[in-house]
């Protein structure tokens, strides 16, 4: 999907994809399974696509550093001031960068294209959380997005990867299915891949199930930079 439809999205509030709750598995793996408190004070998660999620508020007020890549101005200003906090505003290399004031969070969000990131943006990342980035792309995107996902991270960089397999013929994306095989075409030659669980979630997808699904799993991988 080309920016220009991200931003129509926003403009005319059409936010399904918006989630009101913190992931699970966010919540699961970077929580009850993740590294110790003081421990996660060095590290720093980037949330590509994030639009305005809730899960970056729930990494910063779990000790984490956020760094997030978002199209759109209204869902960066809606982040912060939904979650009252207070924020800075600044130029960076042609585009706005925010930043949180408060200093009990650090989180910094570029307001951009997220193929216009570089390296160097990134040279600070130890972590990853992509729930509704690559799904939220068509197939013919995926493959330039895998690319330069690959291009910006460096070696032991950590993704928690959070896809939905259904019957493409059943609904049209997005979000997008991608399947197990996808995912290790799309991965497999600079990540090493491992699938953490599968889960069925029709039942839990009120919206998609409407849309037409008759049959929706979501899956929860762990990708590492070789």
């Amino acid at each position: 999907m080309e920016i220009d439809f991200w931003l129509e999205r926003w403009d005319n509030n059409q936010l399904g994809f918006h989630q009101q709750q913190v992931n699970p598995y966010l919540a699961y793996f970077y929580g009850e399974k993740g590294p110790a408190v003081e421990q996660r004070q060095k590290l720093k998660v980037f949330v590509p696509l994030c639009g305005k999620s809730k899960d970056m508020l729930w990494l910063s007020q779990n000790a984490y550093k956020v760094f997030g890549v978002e199209c759109s101005d209204r869902a960066v200003k809606d982040f912060f001031e939904d979650n009252a906090l207070n924020y800075k505003r600044a130029e960076k290399d042609q585009h706005a960068f925010y930043q949180s004031s408060d200093l009990e969070s650090v989180i910094e969000l570029y307001q951009g294209d997220f193929f216009e990131l570089q390296s160097s943006d990134l040279e600070d990342i130890s972590d990853i959380f992509d729930r509704a980035s690559l799904i939220a792309l068509p197939v013919e995107m995926r493959q330039q997005y895998a690319e330069k996902m690959a291009a910006l991270q460096k070696s032991g960089t950590r993704t928690l990867l959070v896809t939905l397999t259904f019957d493409s013929e059943e609904m049209n994306g997005p979000p997008f299915s991608v399947t197990e095989e996808e995912v290790h075409d799309l991965y497999s030659n600079s990540f090493s891949v491992q699938k953490l669980l599968t889960k069925d979630v029709l039942n839990l997808e009120a919206g998609l199930k409407k849309r037409g699904l008759t049959a929706l799993t979501e899956s929860v991988y762990k990708l590492v930079r070789l």
